[in-house]
């Protein structure tokens, strides 16, 4: 708060503020804490006010400023960071942010007890454990708290990188692979490089292939879906190989299945089940294998045929089991033919067998009748109810 009388001016600065005092524009005093009074006779001071708690001297003549008024110096501490480096900003044993290479720092030495630790950049960008929580925790690790001036690049100080459980990390640096990454968390400075990461899954994965579209050999629109499982056995191997894996053994598989359902008739490959799979698994293992990547296992799922196909095969399956039917019947008529004629050979020399077969035909013609009157005696029923010559 400035009050001015006829000649005189009465400025106050609060305890978290300090004020610059420019005379014809250029900086004369710094004030502290306190009522100062200042003789202005000619109008010629100027008063900026600054809150130290913002940590940060960020006129934009710091520099000069800075370096030509030895007051100034005495409120104000001054960090210059080497091309390699960045510092890690601490305001009362608080990390506040992170400092980025060739960084001029100036910040209110009031504000605190102020602590900046360099960490090279150039033998190993990798963080330690305690260093990634502790800047994760502060909230450091974010484009608006990177300490910068307006020229550098807005970017995260801190790729911070987590490799899932059962996965492989493939840790890239400008471009070139570095090293490979176990399950867990990582982080590694961004600065003055280009960082990137291809993680793996070496479980045993699951690819569907469904809905192909593929004429057989005869020409008959079959839809087919196929089901494998592959395993990665060299993540290395793998990633110079092909950009994503899952999708070039997708576009493998496809291939391999059409070759495999194109070169053989619609009865062929219903005959022969197991003839699209062992195919498909020919011809794809080796390949695959010199790319890092295994094979497990490869199967049909479903073959879906056209609705007009399905009706004919349905008609001939129907016709053919017709067929068998009538053989089956025609074979037992002629087995009980066979065997009625094996039988009257023998009851023809045996009598006893003959009188046998005539008590069983008169039981069954008991059992249809209600009531029957004898006359004759057991004899009579006997010799006269059936007479078989």
């Amino acid at each position: 708060m400035i009050k001015k009388s006829l000649f005189r001016k009465i400025v106050t600065v609060a305890e978290y503020e300090r004020v610059l005092v420019f005379k014809n524009q250029a900086l004369d005093k710094v004030l502290s804490t306190g009522k100062h009074k200042v003789w202005d006779t000619r109008d010629e001071l100027d008063f900026v006010y600054f809150d130290i708690n913002k940590l940060y001297f960020a006129e934009k003549n710091a520099e000069r400023l800075y370096k030509n008024n030895e007051q100034l110096r005495e409120h104000i501490g001054h960090w210059k960071m080497a091309s390699n480096e960045v510092g890690m900003l601490y305001i009362n044993d608080l990390l506040r942010g992170v400092v980025a290479p060739s960084e001029n720092l100036y910040l209110w030495k009031d504000a605190g007890d102020i602590r900046v630790e360099r960490v090279s950049i150039d033998d190993n960008i990798e963080l330690d454990e305690k260093t990634l929580v502790e800047i994760n925790r502060a909230g450091a690790n974010t484009a608006s708290r990177l300490i910068r001036s307006e020229r550098t690049v807005a970017i995260k100080p801190v790729a911070d990188i987590n490799i899932a459980k059962d996965h492989i990390g493939l840790l890239y640096v400008n471009g070139q692979l570095s090293k490979r990454l176990a399950p867990g968390s990582h982080g590694f400075w961004q600065f003055n490089h280009a960082i990137e990461v291809k993680s793996f899954d070496c479980r045993t994965q699951m690819l569907e292939i469904s809905g192909q579209e593929i004429l057989s050999k005869d020409r008959v629109s079959l839809r087919i879906n196929l089901s494998a499982s592959i395993k990665i056995h060299d993540a290395e191997l793998a990633a110079s190989s092909v950009d994503n894996a899952q999708e070039y053994v997708y576009k493998m598989l496809q291939l391999a299945l059409r070759e495999a359902v194109g070169t053989k008739s619609l009865d062929d490959i219903l005959l022969d089940k197991l003839y699209v799979n062992e195919t498909v698994q020919e011809l794809v293992t080796e390949r695959l294998t010199t790319m890092g990547i295994s094979l497990v296992s490869v199967g049909v799922k479903d073959i879906i045929l056209p609705g007009e196909m399905k009706a004919i095969l349905n008609q001939v399956v129907e016709a053919q089991k017709a067929a068998e039917a009538n053989v089956i019947k025609r074979r037992e008529e002629t087995s009980a033919t066979r065997s009625l004629h094996n039988t009257a050979k023998v009851m023809e020399n045996n009598p006893t067998l003959m009188r046998l077969k005539e008590l069983e035909a008169l039981e069954k013609v008991a059992g249809k009748i209600e009531s029957l009157t004898v006359y004759g005696g057991l004899e009579g029923l006997m010799n006269g109810v059936v007479k078989i010559a």
